[in-house]
């Protein structure tokens, strides 16, 4: 074992990781953890001596990891050097010392004082004394912030192609992108991780995405209506002036919290040409029709029942929901994910 210990201290890609617990206990362990996926595999576990732990390793690629003990956590970049963690009670610490842990800190430091600025703002939003003015202001302001948040983690993803923590942001954040943005962006990283499968998967998607932009022709498909009986996209779009493809589901809540105003838009346009065409991405068909009947939905369902998996969602690359597409009777798309105001504010330019 000590020879062991020898040859990893010796080696390039060594790696140290030293320590501090503040409410460590007499015979507290620490385990380091490789993340993959959801799941957390443990590869080591060193007790916690005075408050302190050291882990000792090598990592011939850059992994994401965990460090845990207790409900303290730690997520890291586990790669050659040397890396310095303060574990807190009940807290999420963060990794120094190290490139794509240097990077990873002062990224979530960045969001960690945009979302207090946010929080501040939300809170104002509830003083029961303004005045619809500053009410509309508030929102305007919110809206005007959440559009900065999300620039700021695009910023980031676009400014660390080639390393592994904009790899790692990448991965969780592209859907922030639209798809002509994303496409230069997956080709750098394909050129520096060109075996990564979950780069490729997601290049797949968005050029499936990319084929069905505006100003493209919409893709048909073949689904069945809550009474089993199957039906063409192109039945429901040759139909109506304009129609509104509504990817969504009955365990999403967003799309949940989303189907008012996509109700609010039926209401107003549905007798001047306007219709819409529910997309389910439900596996259980009866979840699927209860939300229906619980959400007061009265246009045209289809699903194959798949989930994710759902044929319709993957050749638009649907890859959040809620998500619409906006289809004109000639099968030109006119938009893309247009959701709350902004349905009935296009519908105004289209159906003149």
């Amino acid at each position: 074992m000590a020879a062991l210990m020898m040859v990893a201290c010796q080696d390039k890609n060594a790696y140290t990781i030293t320590g501090t617990y503040d409410a460590a206990a007499e015979g507290d362990s620490v385990s380091l953890q490789l993340m993959e996926g959801r799941k957390r595999v443990d590869i080591q576990k060193v007790p916690v001596v005075n408050g302190k732990f050291e882990i000792k390793g090598v990592a011939d690629s850059v992994q994401v990891a965990a460090l845990t003990i207790g409900d303290a956590f730690c997520q890291l970049f586990l790669e050659p050097g040397q890396i310095k963690v303060d574990l807190k009670k009940a807290q999420m610490a963060l990794a120094l010392g190290t490139p794509n842990n240097n990077a990873y800190e002062s990224f979530m430091s960045d969001m960690k004082a945009l979302e207090d600025e946010y929080a501040e703002i939300a809170k104002s939003a509830q003083n029961p004394e303004l005045s619809d003015a500053e009410k509309a202001e508030i929102k305007k302001q919110m809206g005007e912030f959440e559009a900065k948040y999300y620039e700021a983690i695009k910023n980031s993803i676009s400014d660390n192609v080639g390393n592994d923590f904009g790899l790692y942001n990448l991965c969780n954040s592209y859907y922030y992108f639209s798809p002509e943005e994303l496409a230069p962006l997956l080709d750098g990283y394909l050129a520096a991780f060109p075996t990564n499968t979950r780069l490729a998967r997601i290049k797949a998607n968005n050029d499936l995405s990319l084929e069905t932009a505006v100003g493209k022709q919409f893709k048909d498909f073949e689904m069945a209506d809550v009474d089993g009986n199957m039906h063409k996209l192109s039945e429901y779009i040759s139909a109506n002036e304009v129609t509104l493809i509504d990817f969504w589901a009955s365990w999403c809540g967003p799309c949940r919290a989303e189907m008012p105003a996509v109700k609010e838009a039926y209401n107003a346009y549905k007798g001047k040409g306007f219709g819409i065409i529910g997309v389910s991405l439900d596996s259980n068909k009866e979840a699927w029709v209860k939300a229906i009947a619980d959400l007061g939905i009265e246009w045209p369902q289809i699903s194959d029942l798949q989930g994710w998996n759902c044929a319709g969602a993957k050749l638009y690359g649907v890859n959040s929901i809620p998500a619409t597409v906006l289809v004109a009777k000639d099968g030109t798309i006119l938009a893309k994910n247009l959701r709350g105001e902004a349905i009935q504010e296009r519908l105004v330019e289209v159906l003149k």
